[in-house]
C-alpha cells in the first residue's frame, strides 16, 4: 500500500495526456511527471483526455473519456 501513497495520480482523477509511446500489448504510454499511465487503444501522438481507473506501484492504467465528459 506504501507504493499508492507515493503515486502522483489517484483513482478518478481525470488529465489531458499525450500518447507517449506504445507498449508491448500495443496499449499507449502516457506520462503524468515521470510516472507512467498505460491508456488501452492509445495511438502514439494521440492528445487524450483520460480517467484514472488502477494505481499500481510503478504505473497507473486509464480510460479515454470524451471531452465533454473531463
Amino acid at each position: 500500500m506504501a507504493d499508492r501513497d507515493t503515486a502522483p495520480v489517484e483513482v478518478g482523477e481525470r488529465y489531458s495526456v499525450e500518447i507517449e509511446d506504445l507498449g508491448s500489448e500495443g496499449d499507449g504510454i502516457a506520462r503524468i511527471g515521470s510516472f507512467v499511465v498505460f491508456v488501452p487503444d492509445g495511438e502514439l501522438g494521440e492528445r487524450v483526455n483520460i480517467e484514472i481507473e488502477e494505481v499500481g506501484g510503478s504505473h497507473a492504467t486509464a480510460s479515454v473519456v470524451e471531452d465533454d465528459e473531463a
